[in-house]
């Protein structure tokens, strides 16, 4: 099973969640939303960003195409999308954002990655 992960950018570029460390340690310890993969061979291949609230949903449309690309070249593809804890929680467009996305990538979409606490 390969995974991928979509993040906020502000939270990321605000440093309120240095390194995705939130993620990826709920990843390796199989907790939160990623708990599905208990016991399964699973990897993370990839994280990126929305592109930011003054953005609009099409970046985070060109950042998952280009990571596609990324992982086509590598041989590599996407069984599931997990969009960000940071993003389900506290996104202003997050159901356009989701909907887009359900709408354009063809892999399994997942709300929600970890559930530690995120402050702003």
């Amino acid at each position: 099973m390969k995974v991928a992960i979509l993040a906020c950018e502000n939270i990321r570029d605000e440093n309120l969640c240095v390194g995705d460390a939130k993620c990826f340690v709920a990843f390796n310890r199989r907790e939160g939303e990623f708990e599905r993969y208990k016991g399964k061979d699973a990897q993370i291949v990839g994280i990126v960003d929305c592109g930011g609230c003054e953005g609009n949903r099409n970046r985070a449309l060109l950042s998952l195409a280009a990571l596609y690309g990324t992982l086509a070249m590598l041989n590599e593809k996407i069984d599931v999308l997990h969009v960000g804890t940071c993003i389900v929680k506290f996104c202003p467009r997050k159901d356009d954002l989701l909907k887009v996305i359900r709408e354009k990538v063809g892999a399994q979409i997942v709300e929600g990655t970890h559930r530690y606490e995120v402050k702003l």
